[in-house]
């Protein structure tokens, strides 16, 4: 990586020659009236050399910075490239009316639509019907960001042969210098096996619930006999018949408790499988 100070901006740039060009004309000029005589022909050759001296310094400086900031568009060439080769992740950008104007080869992949196809398309017309007046909405409140101002949004898309991904998005409210129109440029995450994953996991609990409101009074039922039975027992004099009595319908009830603490976790080991 070069060491040379990074100038991000332009007008540095075009100040930083400027001031490197008056201080070479003002100084060298003094230089030259101490050292030289007022010959003619000394006076010109001097300031063949001091304009072949400048050119020289100012492309080894012109080379410095230009390879500096080639250096810096690579690496972040490099970065993106990357970061993109994820299957999971794609860019888009879209024009100020939503129609896409760019979208990355991964974006192709998972919607099955080619570029060309894409291209043709608004945003709005990748949503399933079910989602567009909810995405409408967003993108209205999108449109009313202000410039660099960044959004993110889960976004359903419906690809060419009916599938629906979801995506997490991340995007900028940009403008471009080439159109002079406003643009959305915006990172797709493809999240559909983590949502699908959430949904099952809460349709799981879900059943979880309800199994065990369900089989819940089938558990209490054995359970309150037996401590309505044991009470008895406890706390009241009784007879060798009833506690005999007693004793079976404590062993009936006992049965009654273990079957259904064997269903319900039998339920409950085919609902996690």
């Amino acid at each position: 990586m070069s060491n040379f100070p990074k100038v991000n901006k332009p007008w540095k740039i075009s100040v930083l020659y400027l001031v490197i060009g008056v201080m070479w004309i003002i100084f060298s000029d003094k230089i030259g009236d101490l050292l030289l005589s007022e010959s003619v022909r000394e006076m010109s050759q001097y300031q063949l050399i001091k304009g072949i001296f400048y050119v020289c310094l100012t492309s080894y400086l012109l080379y410095l910075l230009i390879k500096n900031l080639y250096s810096q568009v690579n690496n972040r060439n490099q970065e993106i490239q990357l970061l993109f080769s994820n299957p999971n992740l794609g860019l888009m950008k879209l024009n100020e009316e939503g129609k896409i104007i760019y979208v990355s080869e991964n974006i192709s992949t998972i919607t099955k639509f080619s570029e060309s196809e894409l291209k043709k398309l608004h945003i709005t017309d990748l949503t399933p019907e079910e989602f567009k007046e909810k995405e409408q909405i967003e993108f209205d409140e999108i449109t009313h960001l202000h410039k660099n101002k960044g959004f993110s949004l889960i976004k359903y898309v419906k690809g060419k042969e009916g599938d629906i991904s979801c995506f997490k998005v991340y995007g900028i409210r940009g403008y471009s210098e080439v159109t002079n129109e406003i643009i959305y440029i915006a990172a797709f995450e493809d999240i559909t096996e983590q949502m699908e994953f959430l949904k099952r996991l809460e349709s799981q609990n879900e059943t979880l619930r309800e199994l065990a409101s369900e089989q819940s009074h089938l558990v209490r039922a054995p359970l309150t006999r037996i401590l309505g039975i044991t009470d008895l027992i406890q706390n009241y004099e009784l007879d060798e018949d009833e506690k005999e009595e007693l004793l079976k319908n404590l062993h009936i009830s006992g049965n009654e408790l273990d079957e259904a603490l064997r269903e319900l976790n039998k339920k409950m080991g085919t609902q996690n499988r």
